[in-house]
C-alpha cells in the first residue's frame, strides 16, 4: 500500500519492477563482464550460444561495469576459461568450486 502511494506521488517504477532480473540479451563479446548477484566475471574468450544459454539458466546477465556502482566480487579471469573448456557434465562442478 505504501509502495503504491510513493509511486503515485513521486513517479518511477514499483520496487518489484525495478529489482527484476534483466532479460537475457545476445551473446556477450570477448572482454565484456557478466554478473550474478554480487559476483562478476570477465569473458576472456569466445563464448558459444550453448554456453551462454547455460550461464543464463544459472542467473548470469551481461553487466555494464562503467555504470555499475555496487560493491561486487570479481572472480579471477581463469574462471571463465576453465568453465568454457570443461565438458558439459563437469561444468557445474567447476562452477560451484569457482563461486565459493
Amino acid at each position: 500500500m505504501l509502495n503504491k502511494l510513493k509511486v503515485m506521488l513521486f513517479g518511477g517504477k514499483p520496487d518489484h519492477e525495478r529489482r527484476r532480473t534483466p532479460r537475457a540479451g545476445k551473446v556477450p563479446a570477448v572482454g565484456a563482464h557478466i554478473g550474478r548477484q554480487l559476483l562478476v566475471m570477465q569473458i576472456t574468450g569466445p563464448i558459444t550460444r550453448e554456453l551462454w544459454d547455460w550461464f543464463v539458466l544459472m542467473g548470469w546477465r551481461e553487466v555494464n561495469m562503467k555504470t555499475n556502482r555496487r560493491q561486487v566480487k570479481m572472480l579471477p579471469k581463469i574462471t571463465f576459461s576453465s568453465i568454457a573448456k570443461a565438458e558439459i557434465s563437469e561444468r557445474e562442478t567447476i562452477y560451484r568450486q569457482a563461486i565459493k
